[in-house]
């Protein structure tokens, strides 16, 4: 199995040209996502789309158990890897259908739960993709080992196209909350299908052995540990929404999970598909891995803080008028949740940092504390002020784990808090600003909401591109080296495939000279 080269004076345009591609294909994925849900605000009520997220808990939480530690496993592997991927298949197959088989028999508690007949006859149903989307972990991780990007750009577009096709035309007809049903199983088949054929390679059942399959679980038991707590983490508010609320307010906090996750995800998603493996190939070289970590959570922050943040003046305006009157709670809980996408950014970024260097249960911790945080905060607001508690909850979680990764980060890895400090600062003062100028813009001017939908999205937009005017000039008097490291980068991604960057340019975006210091 050819895992491609890691040469030293390639691996930076390898990262750089990678996280572009990853992004681009998510970001296709994400636009037809988008189209689709807009489109299904029209056709299910608030209700229908709880009763569907609802039942689908145990499908979100048994996909984990059945691969992501697998996966991370693999993808860290250096040796044997015919052996270990043919392994894997069998180990995580298996554990789709035995977790498939359980996730029936647990169908009746989580009705019993949420007090909901259809909510349970959904969990049970849906029981089935935990089979098919287990089957898919090995392909995934071999491709991700190759730095191959076939996955962000075909397969995660067309089984998500999959996904808008069928629910579309199933909830049309009027079978609401099944339609969301049909849609998931045609992504599913889609998803695997295409997963398979387009690794081109096939397990040998020969190389199959109980000790691969134990130095498998060795290393992957700690990420699937932190990946199951942050799954429970994401799974919290639902709990909370459909338990102490109604199903209707589940399926306005899914929408307002919608509006934020799509920014969040063509984030993380370009970046820890590529940065994980090549962290997990410079990780013995600490006067690699620590400036080149620093330097990628400075880049992602650029770009996260602003993206979370404009959420709080602009996200109940945005999902009026992009979903209707009726998703206007979701609007509400979408300003609350603003602080999640460059909090969970920076957690994640240190995390993927803990597994490449070969201790992820560094980011187990990270999850405990930050879920464990998110949802006391949950349940103490929650019976004061609805489902905005919820929503400010789920930032609390996500600050909790990032405060907590950058602490761990100190000893684990020997990189001061000051020096990420210095990573994020910038952007983070930068953002402030920002929403400070758009608050009062939209509240005291604009209320772009109640001025029809056309006129309104264009002010919304308006507002939007004022706001990163604002941003941008914000980083350029914080951070004026920026600039010129962006054309440096620019510059490294242009490079063809397979060419070397020189050394002298590929230190001096990997490594900085020194620690970076505070603005001002």
């Amino acid at each position: 199995m050819n895992d491609g080269g890691d040469g030293r004076g390639g691996l930076t345009g390898t990262v750089i040209r990678g996280v572009s591609l990853a992004g681009g294909g998510f970001l296709l994925g994400r636009v037809i996502t988008l189209i689709t849900f807009v489109v299904l605000a029209r056709l299910v009520t608030p209700e229908e789309l709880g009763q569907y997220t609802s039942g689908s808990v145990l499908v979100g939480f048994g996909l984990l158990l059945a691969g992501s530690g697998m996966l991370a496993a693999l993808v860290h592997r250096e040796d044997r890897i015919d052996e270990a991927a043919s392994t894997a298949t069998v180990a995580t197959i298996g554990a789709g259908v035995i977790l498939a088989a359980l996730a029936v028999a647990v169908a009746p508690l989580i009705a019993a739960f949420f007090g909901s007949r259809t909510v349970g006859e959904v969990a049970a149903v849906s029981a089935g993709i935990l089979f098919l989307q287990s089957a898919r972990t090995v392909p995934n991780a071999i491709l991700q080992r190759r730095f191959s990007f076939l996955r962000r750009l075909i397969v995660e577009p067309a089984s998500i196209l999959a996904f808008g096709i069928a629910s579309i035309i199933a909830t049309s007809q009027g079978l609401g909350v099944w339609g969301l049903v049909i849609g998931m199983y045609a992504q599913a088949v889609v998803d695997v299908a295409l997963s398979w054929g387009l690794v081109q390679w096939r397990p040998r059942w020969r190389l199959v052995s109980f000790p691969m399959w134990r130095e498998l679980v060795g290393y992957g038991r700690h990420v699937l540990a932190g990946t199951a707590i942050r799954r429970v983490g994401d799974q919290v508010p639902v709990f909370v929404a459909g338990g102490m609320l109604n199903q209707s307010s589940v399926g306005q906090l899914q929408y307002a999970n919608r509006i934020v996750t799509t920014p969040y995800s063509l984030l993380v998603a370009g970046i820890s598909y590529v940065v994980f493996p090549a962290f997990a190939r410079i990780a013995t070289d600490r006067e690699r891995f620590k400036p080149a970590l620093l330097r990628t959570l400075r880049w992602s922050s650029v770009v996260a803080m602003p993206m979370g943040l404009i959420l709080a003046p602009l996200g109940e305006p945005l999902a009026v008028l992009v979903f209707g009157d009726r998703w206007s709670v979701a609007g509400q809980v979408t300003a609350a949740v603003c602080l999640f996408i460059p909090a969970q950014t920076i957690a994640a970024e240190i995390g993927e940092g803990f597994k490449g260097t070969g201790i992820p249960a560094k980011r187990t911790r990270v999850n405990a504390i930050g879920v464990f945080t998110g949802a006391a905060a949950m349940l103490a607001l929650t019976p004061l002020i609805g489902l905005y508690g919820v929503g400010v909850g789920i930032s609390v979680d996500a600050t909790a784990g990032a405060a907590v990764a950058i602490l761990l980060a100190r000893g684990a890895m020997g990189i001061p808090v000051r020096a990420f400090l210095a990573a994020i600062a910038p952007a983070a003062a930068a953002a402030v600003v920002m929403i400070a100028v758009l608050f009062p813009l939209e509240n005291l001017i604009v209320n772009a909401a109640d001025r029809g939908t056309v006129l309104g999205l264009l002010l919304l937009t308006a507002e939007g591109l004022a706001g990163v005017a604002v941003y941008l000039l914000g980083l350029r008097l914080l951070a004026p080296g920026l600039g010129g490291e962006l054309l440096g980068l620019v510059r490294v991604a242009r490079q063809r495939p397979g060419k070397a960057v020189d050394v002298e340019g590929d230190e001096e975006l990997l490594e900085d000279e020194g620690e970076p210091m505070l603005p001002g």
